[in-house]
């Protein structure tokens, strides 16, 4: 089972958005100030994901039996309300290309639902020996923060186990955008920062590389 989390590397439709803590966001530019950098540049100011985390869980069964993934859910660590923060936005696109597994973070007990045929189903994925599957899976949050990590249940040779991923070590944090929160947005080409016109609250320091 391998988990990738750097959104730019994720097979998705979506700019890259991190809420920054506003005191941490400095104007300075990611590395190469392009798209490339922003992951690291946001993570490493404390940057935690707007609305929704996503990343892309592939499971690989190398044995000889069949594998069943049974479930997928979210196991929430804590709660907690929004700090003060800037919005962080490098514009991208991606192309989707894996099973879209969604995650209703704001219930008590959020479990993974895919699309099937128009319908939102449970997790319920059949490996079989020598293949792979590969899903996009989305936390979502309308209200507040929540920081948690993904159970995987699968059953292998008859046997159910549940393996649990968070993100080096630390739960996964996923924030819901404050109203009026101000908003800057990375030129890749240019490399540098501009406010956002429909932004409002207090305007974080500029510096090199800010328009």
């Amino acid at each position: 089972m391998s988990v990738e989390t750097d959104p730019l590397h994720l097979d998705a439709e979506d700019d890259l958005i991190q809420l920054v803590p506003a005191r941490a966001f400095d104007g300075s530019r990611p590395l190469g100030g392009t798209c490339d950098g922003f992951w690291a540049w946001a993570r490493a100011r404390g940057g935690v994901d707007e609305d929704q985390t996503r990343m892309q869980l592939t499971v690989t069964n190398r044995g000889a039996s069949t594998v069943l993934v049974t479930g997928m859910r979210a196991e929430i660590v804590s709660r907690t309300p929004v700090s003060s923060v800037v919005e962080a936005e490098c514009p991208t696109q991606g192309e989707a290309k894996v099973y879209s597994v969604n995650i209703d973070l704001d219930k008590p007990q959020p479990s993974g639902l895919y699309d099937n045929g128009g319908k939102s189903v449970p997790v319920d994925f059949t490996v079989a020996a020598g293949d792979l599957e590969t899903f996009l899976v989305t936390g979502s949050i309308t209200h507040g923060a929540a920081q948690w990590r993904l159970a995987v249940d699968m059953v292998e040779d008859g046997h159910q186990r549940t393996v649990v991923i968070d993100s080096d070590g630390k739960p996964f944090t996923t924030v819901q955008r404050p109203a009026g929160v101000t908003s800057w947005q990375l030129d890749p080409h240019a490399g540098g920062w501009s406010k956002m016109p429909s932004s409002a609250g207090t305007s974080a320091g500029q510096s090199d590389g800010t328009s």
